[in-house]
């Protein structure tokens, strides 16, 4: 399993639509809006690269109103619940 952290930048007067776009996309986990250079960030699932790839050039720069999308692929998770969740399935 692939995340990656989406940065989107789109026109304003298309931002609602985008929104629901990005919601409505198979791997695309979440959408929030933010504040600074991009308009969204969307946390992305796919089962791999190549997912990945076909996702973000295929189907969402595609979407109307995207001007710009940078791409972070998570490389590593740190928290809590991830301890927490090796403790459940055994792992030392």
């Amino acid at each position: 399993m692939v995340t990656a952290f989406l940065l989107v930048v789109c026109e304003p007067a298309h931002i609602h639509d985008v929104a629901r776009g990005l919601a409505d996309t198979d791997g695309v986990a979440e959408v929030y809006t933010t504040t600074g250079s991009a308009d969204f960030v969307a946390v992305v699932r796919v089962a791999d690269l190549d997912a990945l790839a076909t996702l973000v050039t295929e189907r969402i720069t595609t979407l109307p109103g995207i001007t710009r999308t940078n791409t972070h692929v998570a490389i590593r998770s740190y928290g809590r619940g991830d301890e927490a969740a090796a403790f459940d399935i055994g792992v030392d």
